[in-house]
């Protein structure tokens, strides 16, 4: 039996970042509902190709190492947010697009970055903050029969905070 080997294309990060960008930009308001929802799809086809191959990568780097774990929680974080479903207002569904844009620029960061680190600065301490509390806390690891998380840490939740507001300071262009 003869097999053949198929190389995956490479993703092509300037296209996705450039779709990413249009929503994150000031003026991301200004689009038309049905042009909202056509950036809005192509966003979530972005991340469905990249998860994969960021996951992939990831998952050869050693266990404990910071840089698997990050990109790791950026794939579960892009994920989460495939699954969560836009506001019925223009507001809401452009909040829902710029949060799957957020996650667009960093899966394309982590598949172009090697080292799969997270970027620097503020965004990275409150990233490190969190992944250094999380494991340890009980209630933040709390799940129920269906694997869903049950668990309330007002320490957690602050830390996310932090980490949410040190994200959106570093998404403006």
């Amino acid at each position: 039996m003869r097999t053949t080997e198929t190389k995956a294309v490479p993703l092509d990060l300037e296209t996705i970042r450039a779709c990413a960008d249009r929503l994150l930009a000031h003026n991301a308001g200004s689009h038309s509902s049905e042009e909202l929802e056509t950036l809005t799809l192509q966003l979530r086809g972005h991340i469905m190709v990249a998860i994969p191959d960021v996951e992939t990568a990831a998952l050869v780097l050693p266990e404990d190492r910071v840089p698997r774990a990050c990109a790791l929680f950026c794939v579960g974080e892009a994920r989460l947010r495939l699954s969560s479903e836009p506001g019925r207002n223009l507001s809401a569904r452009i909040a829902h697009a710029q949060r799957l844009a957020l996650s667009v620029r960093v899966l394309c960061d982590h598949y172009e970055n090697e080292d799969h680190q997270c970027p620097s600065g503020p965004e990275r301490a409150a990233y490190l903050r969190m992944l250094q509390h999380y494991p340890a806390c009980s209630a933040c690891r709390a799940v129920n029969e269906e694997g869903e998380a049950i668990g309330v840490c007002a320490t957690g939740e602050r830390l996310y905070e932090e980490y949410r507001q040190a994200r959106r300071g570093s998404a403006a262009p």
